[in-house]
């Protein structure tokens, strides 16, 4: 069994998760209680974590090599003699 790093999409996908949680939790307080600055001022936090979590070249890349492999089956398709 071989270990294989995290993807750049699932990495996005677990900050996204995070994310939310933060965000659901600030606003069931504001919706409860209102906002404090510091409230505010921890999820403003939790939206720049967020961007600073996202490898957006890295999702790039990964995304154009889905692309790549998607149009060589397509192309091995379209030429097969089925």
């Amino acid at each position: 069994m071989s270990i294989i790093a995290p993807s750049a999409e699932s990495t996005l996908a677990l900050a996204i998760e995070e994310f939310t949680r933060k965000a659901e939790a600030f606003l069931q307080i504001h919706y409860q209680y209102g906002s404090s600055k510091e409230d505010i001022e921890i999820i403003l936090k939790a939206v720049k974590d967020l961007k600073l979590d996202i490898d957006i070249e890295q999702l790039e890349q990964e995304f154009e090599l889905h692309c790549d492999r998607k149009d060589l089956e397509a192309d091995y398709y379209d030429s097969a003699w089925f």
